[in-house]
């Protein structure tokens, strides 16, 4: 592993400073410290191991991805014992969305770590959910499945969720707020479009449209995220909680 030896030699200060938050967020401190470096490890950096391959998080995140899917889904189905498999399904989509993870690492703050040794680089919208999973994948690796699923529970499940009301949950207020306007023969609309405002990071503009009158608007980093902003506004200015529960 030269190529983790060189990182931590030329950046050993930076290296401290990683090892020192990360073991803040786990509550442990890591055995095998070079897959903790992987997995925040973006393919921006360019980072190459010693064959001359790329290297980045991306494999971690692929194991993360299904260790996430397969400890929340015994979770539920321990928790919901008379829960059927549908009603299970939509519970487990809900906690291991794109969104959802997303929010998760970013209120951990994996992305600050990442930025340690990369802060000027580009990464994708998604980046803070790639992390959680590529992180878990770490820990699996360091410490084996039962370590790793207490880490999921104790420090993803149990503190981002409340699964007496998981139910109630929106998971995309789009979809919410479409499958609403065709039950109610509504016409809803959305207008999105690039946005060039004083804010560089808010690049798109969406707008929602209840029978071509105009509900709420909102900006974000991409058009997804934009029209699930509005979404969002709309759902709460026609008041649609009371009705989703």
């Amino acid at each position: 592993m030269k190529w983790l030896t060189n990182i931590f030699h030329s950046r050993k200060d930076i290296s401290d400073i990683f090892f020192e938050q990360l073991h803040q967020k786990l509550g442990y401190k890591p055995k095998v410290k070079w897959m903790y470096r992987l997995a925040f490890t973006h393919r921006c950096m360019k980072m190459k191991d010693d064959s001359g391959k790329r290297i980045s998080f991306e494999r971690l995140e692929f194991l993360g991805d299904a260790l996430l899917a397969a400890i929340v889904s015994e979770y539920l189905f321990t928790y919901f014992p008379n829960a059927k498999e549908g009603t299970l399904t939509r519970l487990r989509s809900k906690m291991v969305s794109r969104q959802k993870l997303n929010e998760i690492g970013e209120q951990m703050g994996l992305l600050d770590l990442l930025q340690l040794f990369e802060s000027k680089g580009h990464f994708e919208n998604d980046i803070c959910g790639n992390l959680l999973e590529a992180l878990v994948g770490a820990v699996f690796i360091d410490r084996g499945f039962l370590n790793c699923k207490h880490f999921v529970l104790q420090k993803i499940v149990h503190p981002y969720f409340d699964i007496s009301t998981l139910d109630k949950d929106v998971l995309s207020y789009k979809s919410e707020l479409i499958e609403w306007g065709q039950k109610q023969k509504k016409k809803i609309a959305f207008n999105t479009l690039s946005d060039k405002g004083l804010d560089s990071k808010l690049n798109y503009s969406s707008k929602v449209f209840l029978n071509d009158s105009f509900v709420a608007k909102a900006h974000a980093i991409s058009k997804k995220k934009a029209e699930e902003k509005a979404a969002r506004n709309a759902f709460h200015i026609l008041n649609l909680n009371s009705a989703h529960n």
